[in-house]
């Protein structure tokens, strides 16, 4: 009788610690859960802004960036015009920002006469961007770049009617810096550099004869460095 009431307690006791080494990982468990869950939701933190903002800049030639800023000194051309974006953020701040910028671009070219001629151009650029935004208190930091399509303007209906031959494709990289004066209204600072190019076919000649082959190059059509300057909300 003695060894059955031993045995009772020792299996009794056996249980509870076994039970108990049970709670102990469920615990460790659920610990283990709920500190990932809220990585993923610290990770996953979904930010949107909208913004709209003025832009000055200029067209780049091939010379260096000190000629191109003494030049724009002595003739004081400039392009000018305004933009909007929207800026959907998801993982640690990485995510899409979508622009669309209308720039009218002053050209200055030499007709066949060697007179020298400035022709106003409309631009609409429109620009969806892999985008970064790092939050430092009241301050962000964004940079991005992607592929920029540039369609020239006479009116509106020139968008709504473009087809895909109408636009040409470059690249665009910018940078953005924006103070918040409220929880969602803030001041943004933002630089862009578009780039387009265009392929030509060099035709081969040997001593002077056409060889009717041909050899690809690629020439810059455009270069083009903006600031701008605006305000943007952030919706959460």
């Amino acid at each position: 009788m003695e060894k059955v009431t031993e045995m009772m307690v020792l299996y009794c006791y056996n249980i509870k610690d076994f039970i108990h080494r049970r709670f102990i990982g469920m615990k460790k468990i659920i610990a283990m859960a709920v500190t990932a869950l809220l990585f993923l939701s610290a990770s996953f933190a979904l930010d949107f802004e909208i913004g709209a903002r003025g832009i000055l800049g200029r067209n780049l030639d091939a010379g260096s960036f000190t000629e191109n800023l003494n030049a724009a000194k002595e003739d004081k051309t400039f392009d000018f015009g305004f933009g909007a974006y929207a800026n959907l953020a998801l993982f640690g701040g990485l995510g899409v920002q979508a622009e669309a910028n209308y720039v009218n671009s002053s050209i200055t070219f030499v007709n066949n006469n060697a007179q020298q001629v400035n022709y106003a151009m409309h631009i609409m650029d429109l620009s969806p961007m892999l985008w970064l935004n790092l939050d430092l208190w009241k301050f962000t930091i964004g940079f991005g770049a992607g592929p920029n399509f540039e369609i020239p303007l006479a009116s509106v209906g020139d968008i709504v009617n473009a087809k895909q031959q109408d636009f040409t494709v470059g690249l665009i990289a910018g940078a953005d810096f924006k103070f918040y004066f409220t929880k969602h209204l803030g001041l943004v600072l933002s630089g862009r550099f578009i780039m387009d190019w265009k392929k030509k076919d060099v035709p081969i000649t040997v001593y002077g004869i056409n060889t009717g082959s041909s050899y690809p190059t690629y020439e810059f059509t455009r270069k083009s460095l903006y600031g701008g300057l605006g305000l943007e909300f952030k919706f959460f």
